[in-house]
């Protein structure tokens, strides 16, 4: 049987994986979308990708060697609000799921135009005219939610009582 650690230590491998593929997806959707929309302003997302990026796997490689102190705490609180907040919500949910995948759902099924405009005002918003842009868009939702999920793995396992194991009551029958 594997230890408490060490699946909880997997789990934020493959988090900060996710994060990282969140990363590579973003960035190239950013820059490709300041090239073709010649809107520079939308690198900020490769950088703040980035950024969080790097302070996540910090925060892992923080974590592996202190695991049972009080840094180890503070690099996995930094881990889970970092991960959470940046690839999760910020580039999974409302990046590829609302800037996009909903985007895009509700252009092929002919919502209103006034509806589209109030939800996508231009000019942070272009409606669906290049497939490449959409389909990286869309695309962050993926790595953004297999993230999401070892960042639980990982809170479940680290943070499970483990010297109570599973559950062992016995039910009334």
């Amino acid at each position: 049987m594997k230890s408490r650690s060490s699946l909880a230590l997997r789990a934020a491998n493959n988090a900060v994986f996710g994060a990282a593929a969140i990363f590579a997806v973003t960035t190239i959707h950013h820059l490709y979308g300041a090239s073709i929309y010649h809107t520079p302003w939308r690198i900020h997302a490769a950088i703040i990708s980035g950024l969080a990026t790097a302070v996540i796997g910090a925060s892992v490689s923080l974590l592996r060697g202190h695991l049972d102190d009080a840094l180890g705490a503070a690099a996995s609180c930094v881990f889970v609000v970092a991960t959470f907040l940046v690839p999760f919500l910020g580039f999974g949910v409302f990046e590829g799921g609302y800037n996009h995948l909903l985007k895009v759902a509700l252009y092929f099924g002919h919502a209103s135009p006034s509806l589209m405009k109030s939800l996508f005002p231009r000019p942070t918003y272009e409606m669906p005219n290049d497939a490449f842009f959409e389909f990286t868009g869309v695309l962050q939702v993926i790595p953004g939610f297999i993230t999401c999920y070892y960042l639980c793995r990982f809170v479940r396992d680290m943070y499970k009582n483990e010297e109570t194991g599973p559950d062992t009551r016995v039910s009334a029958a």
